[in-house]
């Protein structure tokens, strides 16, 4: 009896580890309406998602009762507040981040335009002879000069000289 008395009392303090619970709604600032999958974390790895009307809820031990709160989600700016901070069922208001992203090139596959081109050269060519054909795609060629064929057409361009 005395060694099951001895064991409850060793076996208490884990089932008496202290938890917190919070909970709360996340909306937007200009709307109000409740933000769907937002990130609640603490420590970067104790955390929940928000569901459809924006509410989350979590429980977090009683050591990281103080700790840093972070809320997050695209198009956001990223809140951090305490987890004291929060009272039970408050309402947590994000504000809509700008994101500028710088432009976007985009241009032609080469091989692309160097076919185009061939096929413009020939059709505005058909009364010209097959050597001003030819002379006149590595003209054609030698205005484009993509790296790679650069030097390839730079040399047969002085060899027909």
């Amino acid at each position: 009896m005395k060694t099951i008395l001895v064991i409850f009392t060793l076996m208490v303090p884990f089932f008496c580890s202290a938890q917190t619970g919070l909970s709360g709604i996340v909306r937007t600032d200009k709307t109000n309406l409740p933000i769907e999958d937002c990130h609640v974390y603490i420590n970067g790895y104790l955390g929940t998602v928000t569901n459809e009307n924006g509410e989350f809820q979590l429980v977090i031990p009683e050591k990281y009762a103080g700790s840093e709160l972070h809320i997050s989600h695209i198009g956001y700016k990223t809140l951090i507040m305490t987890a004291n901070d929060l009272k039970n069922n408050g309402t947590i208001v994000m504000e809509q981040a700008v994101i500028m992203l710088s432009e976007v090139v985009i241009s032609p596959d080469p091989w692309v335009v160097f076919q185009e081109s061939v096929n413009k050269i020939i059709t505005d060519a058909k009364n010209q002879t097959d050597e001003n054909i030819y002379n006149s795609i590595l003209d054609e060629l030698d205005k484009m000069k993509p790296p790679y064929q650069a030097y390839y057409f730079t040399t047969e361009k002085e060899n027909r000289k």
